[in-house]
């Protein structure tokens, strides 16, 4: 485990501007979400909550597989788009951009939660879903600078993910894991008849 803090501080610390970088705009995103949200009804990128896997399931829409199914593939896709454009120096701030929209969604989301459905009938499911955010979008800013070591690399999906390179697999697995978890404390949750959305 010590190991594992020493990599991503010896990491931030050779990627200190960058990581400064990530820091402020998802910070100036996390604001621009928020308002957007509230004055915009969603803004110029307007996220459909209808279409939101949790909300479904929270509303009796879906099912079990469609909760997990939906949420899992909504991660991977930016995931996946994330180590696409990681792959060439040219294409890092496409990669930055997919993760600070990943960021944007999920704001807007739960901002609109709040406004559609009032804070104190939702509380739970808030701090639920702050933590959520919070993990995914810390592991993957993370993600982000582990995989600009290995930019412009030949070989570079195989590079990413050797076991001599645990970081990046374990980066990966952590998001999957969390994700997972996040489904299965709603599904227990509902239940128990705590957590329902109507």
């Amino acid at each position: 485990m010590n190991q594992f803090f020493n990599t991503i501080s010896n990491q931030i610390r050779m990627r200190k501007g960058l990581f400064l970088i990530l820091i402020i705009s998802t910070i100036v995103i996390i604001v621009l979400g928020v308002i957007s949200a509230i004055n915009f009804d969603g803004g110029i990128l307007p996220i459909d909550l209808s279409n939101i896997a949790f909300i479904k399931y929270l509303k009796g829409d879906c099912g079990v597989f469609f909760l997990i199914f939906g949420t899992l593939l909504n991660l991977i896709i930016f995931y996946s788009l994330i180590l696409v454009f990681c792959c060439k120096r040219f294409l890092i701030p496409f990669a930055i951009i997919f993760y600070l929209y990943f960021v944007y969604s999920q704001i807007v989301i739960f901002t609109s939660i709040i406004l559609i459905y009032g804070f104190f009938n939702t509380l739970i499911l808030l701090l639920l879903l702050l933590i959520y955010i919070l993990l995914e979008i810390i592991m993957l800013m993370f993600f982000i600078l582990f995989l600009l070591n290995f930019t412009d690399c030949f070989g570079y999906f195989k590079s990413c993910f050797t076991f001599n390179n645990s970081i990046l697999i374990l980066l990966s697995i952590s998001l999957l894991i969390v994700s997972i978890l996040f489904c299965v404390v709603l599904i227990v949750l509902k239940s128990f008849v705590i957590l329902l959305i109507f």
